[in-house]
C-alpha cells in the first residue's frame, strides 16, 4: 500500500477516491442549493446544525479543520462563526478547501501519528484516520442537508452516492 495519497488515482486509490467523491457529492449539493432563498437556508429543521445553511457550513468548517490538522498547520478559526455566506461563497470555499487537501493529501504519510488536543482531551490518529472521518464526516451532513431539501421539495435531489459519481464519471 502507497504511504502517501495520489490524488490523480481515481481508480484504485481508496482515499484519492473518497476525497474525489467528497468534492463533487459537495458542489453537487451546493448546485442543488443555488434556488433557495436565505429563508430557505435557514428555515429550522430539527435534524443535525439545524438549517442547510448551517449544515453545509459545519461540513465545510470541518473539512478545513481537519485539513490543518492532517498538514500539521495552526488550526484556523471555525468557519462558521466567520459567515453567513452565499452558497455561491459556499461553492467558492468548497473548492479550495478541496484543492488544499489534493495538495495535502499526496504530502504526507498515512500511517503517520499525529496528537491532537481538544476539551482536555488528547487523542491520537493517523492522516489515514483523518481522511476516513474527514469524508465519511462529509457524507453523515450532506445526506441531513439531502433530507432538510426534500421537506423544501427541492427538486432534483443529489443522491450523493459514490457509485453514481463512479459511474456518471466512467471511473469503473
Amino acid at each position: 500500500m502507497s504511504t502517501t495519497v495520489d490524488p490523480a488515482n481515481l481508480r484504485s486509490d481508496i482515499a484519492a477516491i473518497l476525497l474525489g467523491h467528497s468534492l463533487a457529492a459537495d458542489l453537487e449539493l451546493l448546485a442543488a442549493c443555488r434556488p433557495l432563498t436565505d429563508e430557505q437556508l435557514d428555515k429550522p429543521f430539527e435534524i443535525g446544525p439545524g438549517s442547510v445553511r448551517a449544515t453545509l457550513m459545519h461540513n465545510l468548517g470541518a473539512v478545513r479543520v481537519w485539513a490543518d490538522g492532517f498538514a500539521g498547520r495552526e488550526r484556523r478559526a471555525w468557519l462558521p462563526d466567520e459567515g453567513p455566506f452565499s452558497v455561491a461563497q459556499m461553492e467558492s470555499m468548497a473548492e479550495q478547501l478541496h484543492d488544499d487537501w489534493k495538495d495535502i493529501a499526496g504530502r504526507f504519510p498515512l500511517d503517520e501519528v499525529l496528537t491532537s488536543e481538544r476539551n482536555g482531551v488528547t487523542r491520537r490518529y493517523t492522516r489515514a484516520h483523518i481522511i476516513a472521518h474527514v469524508t465519511t464526516h462529509s457524507v453523515h451532513h450532506r445526506a441531513q442537508a439531502i433530507n432538510m431539501l426534500r421537506h423544501l421539495s427541492v427538486e432534483p435531489r443529489p443522491t450523493g452516492s459514490v457509485m453514481s459519481w463512479v459511474v456518471e464519471r466512467g471511473l469503473a
